[in-house]
């Protein structure tokens, strides 16, 4: 997914739960910079939380203080057991309404990414990031239809290459 928003001319940053060794092999592969979770989130526009679900509290941890401004698009895989969607309990445990769970089954130019969300701003802020990137996007409804669109790890065809990225939301391509 990071390659796609590079090529997308998207300054992407990435960090990762397990250290920086992942975050630095997954920026190199996708021509992107990496840093901790921690040093970035407070002054992106856009953190996506991209890993297994079971990992939330640790990169809820490693991020910090995110920025109220940003918007958090939770690309995680696998479902919450429970009756509480992930992307909403995420939205609770960040305390904010800007999160928007985003499925992306293919990280490539025209894919369908599929969107829920509360915050009509935020969701459109995601709508534009994956449009530019070459995506069409379908609004799914509110956060509360999120475990529709959610997956699990056994059948999802993404590889992840790191568990957090951040973007700035000036797109280069546009302003050259």
């Amino acid at each position: 997914m990071g390659k796609l928003l590079v090529d997308a001319g998207y300054h992407v940053c990435f960090g990762d739960a397990a250290g920086m060794e992942p975050a630095q092999t997954a920026a190199d592969r996708a021509g992107a910079v990496a840093d901790t979770p921690y040093n970035d989130a407070a002054v992106c526009d856009v953190v996506i939380f991209a890993a297994d679900r079971t990992q939330m509290d640790d990169l809820i941890a490693q991020s910090g203080s995110i920025a109220p401004h940003a918007v958090v698009i939770d690309a995680m895989e696998s479902a919450r057991s429970g009756d509480e969607n992930g992307a909403a309990l995420l939205a609770r445990k960040l305390d904010t309404h800007r999160v928007v769970r985003a499925m992306i089954p293919l990280p490539q130019a025209g894919a369908n990414v599929l969107f829920c969300s509360d915050d009509a701003d935020a969701m459109t802020v995601a709508e534009e990031v994956f449009r530019t990137a070459g995506c069409v996007t379908t609004d799914r409804g509110p956060l509360a239809n999120a475990a529709e669109i959610e997956t699990s790890a056994e059948n999802s065809v993404i590889t992840r290459d790191s568990s957090f990225a951040t973007l700035k939301s000036v797109n280069t391509a546009q302003s050259q």
